[in-house]
């Protein structure tokens, strides 16, 4: 009978080696909009506007007065939906203490966190304080739309 030897180093590296990744159900996935129910949307509309630059892209009128709107800046996508007598849900606390689950906020990056902030704040918004996270290589900034939603802009650090 022969015997087999496999080197230890083999076996250790065998053992450590990441176990493979099964094929996504969905390959090729491209983030395409943030849909969100409002209750006041032209509110809502100029908030976007005027606040990150966003601009109406499509309407659509719904039964029972409601709206569809679409506003694009760039790549991103926000579907605002207005339906009549819908109701606020529980506002979530600012990251990171997000003890509610579920979607926690829209998140978008920006060249220049400093210049947005700055912005942000002169035209009456109320951004946090900056906040570098280093371990992900990023530097952020959290406040919240008319509704209470959570909007956090990104600033990739750099190397």
């Amino acid at each position: 009978m022969k015997s087999v030897f496999l080197p230890l180093g083999l076996i250790a590296a065998s053992a450590l080696a990441a176990p493979a990744l099964a094929q996504p159900a969905v390959p090729s996935l491209q983030h395409y909009m943030l849909g969100m129910s409002v209750g006041d949307i032209d509110k809502m509309t100029t908030w976007y506007g005027d606040m990150l630059g966003f601009k109406v892209a499509k309407e659509l009128a719904m039964g029972q007065g409601g709206k569809l709107r679409f506003l694009e800046n760039g790549n991103e996508r926000i579907e605002m939906v207005y339906a009549p007598g819908s109701k606020p849900g529980e506002q979530k606390p600012l990251p990171p203490a997000a003890a509610i689950q579920g979607y926690v906020q829209l998140t978008m990056e920006v060249p220049d966190l400093d210049a947005a902030r700055a912005a942000l704040a002169a035209k009456g918004a109320a951004p946090s304080a900056i906040t570098p996270i280093p371990p992900l290589g990023i530097r952020v900034i959290f406040m919240r739309d008319p509704e209470g939603n959570i909007v956090e802009l990104v600033q990739k650090l750099k190397n």
